[in-house]
């Protein structure tokens, strides 16, 4: 029988958060709210978001959105960043800021750990210990706040603070819980042995749900406010990369590129990656939003992130670098670049990546000269990328010519995705496909719906003879990658 009820997802984001009602009939979308993520900004430039405030945009958009739509809402389902959460306590106040999932006000934690306690925690949790993760927020949290003496406290990430609002119910996703360093990925429960090695409270875990799992309903008094016409269940649906791919309906062996200020890399396996050589390549394992599968995930801190720089420290317009890119691609693709005269470029603007991640390094460019062209200087930046791509993409076991997906803003960016095809040597296919982690919270939530068709609407194939003079580069590349990590300390001379 067909579903004629509504879903409202909720994605929230870094930078905006996206509120959107879908027919759960036919995935169609029956209205959508779109406004910027609330943050509290220190003197100092320390982010936290707005909790209070994220909570009354969200109820002003659900409230519109159940009042326009055609259909009752019977589901709502959260999707989110990682990491950023709250303390409550037994008679449901909120002691603590939420830290923005990038911040590394506990990043003094992290320097206390122990190689030997490292290396645990990563057999137990599959992430190389990081600033970001939940664990070090929890420490700065309970140490400025003064809750080491408080018996009722309890976790929650952002959308789980937002489903105890709805419904009354603490609970926590699967796919956050292994973002937060506590999680034992292997058993799929809390881990007691972590919890002690980062001198976290055991207790103030909060029971796990797996994504699209009935956490609660939305109590009758919110539900009067909000106009839902009848009961409304409530559903988490989990880190928004999980989301993302979820939407994409990817497979194990299959690999994501997801683009924008920053780069992804996710590949799901169907059991995780806890080996010496990931745990040196600080590859992060985390559980996936379906049963019995994983993620294996890198990140690298400079994407797109590279042009906006260039366009900032060189005064070019993003209308000339856009116009570069395009001779750029051609120039390229008819095989007329001096490689000799391209510099080298190492975009470690905001650190570095796998397989040498370290916040702390620094970018270089080398080969500037009085008859530089921005043409010449684009081809460095664009190469540069590439080499770091490749370099974070060899950490992962990825079969020779499983083609990468590609998601994002760079999917408008031909020249990148060819030098990727060409230095991977595997086709590179970009994926149209509008609001993915909202419509993979959508599917989270109504399993039965038939997916969306996911479209290829360009793939790149990679040519051999390019990637010979790409090899040549990337020899000289190296060269200078490896040089600058040995006088920053990262690596051994």
């Amino acid at each position: 029988m067909p579903d004629r009820s509504a879903a409202i997802v909720i994605d929230i984001g870094t930078t905006n958060c996206k509120v959107t009602c879908f027919s759960c009939q036919d995935a169609s979308r029956l209205g959508a709210r779109k406004f910027a993520t609330p943050k509290l900004i220190s003197a100092q430039g320390a982010v936290d978001f707005d909790v209070d405030q994220l909570w009354l945009e969200v109820m002003a958009a659900m409230s519109g959105l159940a009042a326009e739509s055609p259909l009752p809402v019977a589901r709502i389902s959260i999707a989110s960043f990682g990491e950023s959460g709250v303390f409550i306590d037994d008679k449901g106040e909120i002691l603590t800021p939420m830290l923005a999932w990038y911040d590394r006000r506990g990043e003094e934690y992290l320097a206390a750990l122990s190689e030997a306690e490292s290396e645990r925690l990563y057999a137990i949790s599959g992430l190389p210990p990081h600033s970001n993760y939940s664990a070090f927020k929890m420490r700065w949290l309970m140490d400025r706040y003064q809750l080491h003496d408080r018996k009722d406290l309890c976790w929650l990430h952002a959308p789980e603070l937002l489903l105890w609002r709805l419904t009354g119910q603490r609970r926590t996703d699967i796919t956050l819980a292994s973002r937060t360093l506590c999680l034992d990925v292997s058993q799929s429960t809390w881990s007691r042995e972590a919890a002690d090695i980062l001198k976290l409270p055991f207790a103030a875990f909060a029971p796990l749900l797996t994504p699209g799992e009935n956490a609660g309903r939305v109590t009758g008094e919110l539900g009067d406010r909000l106009g839902f016409s009848g009961p409304v269940g409530v559903t988490l649906a989990g880190h928004d990369h999980m989301a993302g791919a979820r939407a994409l309906q990817m497979r194990t062996g299959e690999v994501l590129n997801s683009t924008g200020t920053t780069e992804g890399i996710l590949l799901l396996n169907s059991r995780p990656t806890l080996g010496i050589q990931a745990s040196r390549d600080k590859l992060a394992n985390g559980r996936y939003s379906l049963p019995g599968l994983y993620t294996l995930f890198a990140s690298l801190p400079v994407g797109g992130f590279a042009l906006e720089w260039l366009s900032k420290t060189f005064r070019f317009t993003f209308a000339e670098i856009e116009a570069a890119l395009q001779r750029g691609y051609q120039h390229y693709l008819e095989e007329e670049w001096t490689f000799e005269d391209i510099p080298v470029f190492i975009p470690h603007l905001r650190g570095s990546g796998s397989p040498h991640k370290n916040r702390h390094t620094r970018g270089l460019l080398y080969g500037l000269g009085d008859s530089l062209t921005i043409d010449t200087l684009i081809a460095g930046i664009s190469l540069g990328l590439a080499m770091e791509f490749a370099n974070c993409f060899s950490c992962f076991n990825v079969p020779a010519g499983q083609a990468l997906k590609v998601i994002g803003p760079a999917t408008g960016n031909p020249l990148w995705l060819q030098l990727k095809a060409d230095i991977l040597q595997r086709p590179v296919d970009t994926i149209a496909f509008d609001e993915a982690v909202s419509v993979g919270a959508l599917l989270t939530a109504c399993p039965a719906l038939t997916p969306p068709e996911v479209t290829v609407a360009a793939r790149y194939s990679p040519d051999a003879r390019r990637y010979q003079a790409l090899q040549r580069f990337q020899i000289r590349w190296r060269a200078f990658y490896r040089f600058k990590l040995q006088q920053e300390g990262v690596i051994a001379q």
